[in-house]
C-alpha cells in the first residue's frame, strides 16, 4: 500500500514538468528527448523557443552596439566596440546558416532545433559580449561555435533530412502545369508523397471553397454598397429639391405676409374713416334732435298762448254780457 502511494514524475501536471525541464541546459534537453513522448514534446518546444530567444537576444545586443558606435567608418575601426561588431556579424551569419538548415522543418512540425549544445555556446558568447568590454578576436572567440555548428548542420543534412523529405507536404501545381512538372522529380523530390498529398489537396479544396464563398460575400457586399450609394444619391437629390421648395415657400410666405400687412394698414385706415363718419353722423342727428326739441317747445308755447287768448276772449265776453245786463237794468231803473 505504501508503494502505491508514491507519486511518479509523469503523474505531475504538464506545467510542472515543463518548469523542471526549463532548468536544464539546451544540450541536456536534446539528450532528454529519448525518455518518453512527453519529454520529447516538452524538450522540442524548449529547443525551438531557445533558438528564437537566442536570435532575439542577438538582435537586441547588435542594436545596442550599433547605437553606441560613431557614424564615420574610420572612427568605427578604432572604437573599443569594433570587436563586438565583428563577433556579432559572424554570429549573425552562423544563425542564418542554422536557420536555413532547420527552420523549414521546424515550421512544418517535423523536427526541432536538434543541436542544443550550439544554443548553449551561443548563449554563453552573447552573455560574455554583454559583460566584457574587450573580448578576444572573433576567430578565437567563435572557434568552438564554428566547429560544433558545422558538424551539427552536416549531420542533419546527411543523416536526418533524407528521412524528413518524405514527410514534407507535397507541392502540387494546377493543371496543366502538374503534368509538365511530373517528370522533373529533381526539382520537387517530395512531390509524390502519398502521406501528405490528399490532406494538402483537401486543404486546397477547402481554401478554394472558402475563397469562392468569400468572393460571393464580397460581391453581395459590393452590391449592397452600390445600392446604398444609389439610395444616398437619391436622398441627397430629394433633400436638394426639398431645400429649393422650402426656399420658394419662404418667398411666398414673405409675399403673403407683406400683403397681409398692407391689408391690415388699409383696414386700419378704413376703420379710422368709418369712425370719423360715425362721429359726423352722430353730430348731425344731435343737431336735428335739438332743432326738433326747439320746434316742440315753440309749438307748445304757441298752443298755450292761443288757449290763453281764448280764455281771455270768453272772459271778456262774459264781462261784456255782465256789464250789458247791469247797464240795461240801470237803464230800466232810470226809465222807471
Amino acid at each position: 500500500m505504501a508503494s502505491d502511494q508514491h507519486l511518479h514524475l509523469l503523474d505531475l501536471p504538464e506545467e510542472i514538468i515543463e518548469t523542471i525541464v526549463s532548468y536544464l541546459t539546451y544540450h541536456e534537453c536534446s539528450e532528454t528527448r529519448i525518455v518518453c513522448k512527453l519529454f520529447n514534446k516538452l524538450c522540442q518546444q524548449r529547443l525551438n523557443k531557445g533558438f528564437a530567444k537566442i536570435d532575439k537576444l542577438h538582435a537586441q545586443i547588435q542594436k545596442e552596439v550599433k547605437n553606441k558606435l560613431p557614424r564615420r567608418e574610420s572612427e568605427r575601426r578604432n572604437h573599443q566596440l569594433a570587436r563586438h561588431v565583428d563577433i556579432l556579424s559572424a554570429i549573425e551569419t552562423r544563425l542564418s546558416l542554422l536557420g536555413m538548415s532547420y527552420m523549414k522543418y521546424m515550421d512544418s512540425g517535423l523536427s526541432c532545433f536538434i543541436p542544443g549544445k550550439v544554443l548553449d555556446e551561443l548563449q554563453a558568447i552573447l552573455h560574455k559580449l554583454q559583460s566584457s568590454d574587450q573580448p578576444p578576436r572573433s576567430h578565437e572567440f567563435l572557434q568552438e561555435l564554428r566547429d560544433i555548428s558545422s558538424m551539427a548542420m552536416e549531420h542533419f543534412d546527411e543523416k536526418i533530412v533524407p528521412g524528413l523529405k518524405n514527410k514534407l507536404p507535397a507541392v502540387t501545381l494546377p493543371y496543366p502545369f502538374s503534368e509538365a512538372c511530373s517528370s522533373s522529380s529533381t526539382l520537387f523530390p517530395f512531390q509524390s508523397s502519398p502521406v501528405r498529398g490528399p490532406s494538402m489537396r483537401s486543404e486546397i479544396t477547402n481554401l478554394g471553397t472558402q475563397l469562392r464563398a468569400q468572393s460571393t460575400t464580397m460581391q453581395q457586399v459590393r452590391k449592397d454598397v452600390s445600392e446604398v450609394k444609389i439610395g444616398y444619391t437619391n436622398n441627397k437629390k430629394r433633400l436638394t429639391d426639398q431645400e429649393k421648395k422650402i426656399i420658394q415657400q419662404g418667398q411666398v410666405i414673405s409675399e403673403l405676409e407683406k400683403k397681409v400687412s398692407d391689408m391690415n394698414q388699409k383696414f386700419i385706415d378704413l376703420s379710422a374713416e368709418l369712425q370719423k363718419l360715425k362721429e359726423v353722423k352722430e353730430g348731425g342727428e344731435s343737431s336735428k334732435a335739438i332743432a326738433h326739441l326747439h320746434e316742440e317747445e315753440y309749438t307748445a308755447r304757441k298752443g298755450n298762448s292761443s288757449s290763453e287768448n281764448k280764455e281771455r276772449v270768453t272772459r271778456n265776453k262774459g264781462l261784456k254780457r255782465k256789464n250789458g245786463g247791469h247797464v240795461e237794468s240801470r237803464v230800466k231803473k232810470s226809465k222807471n
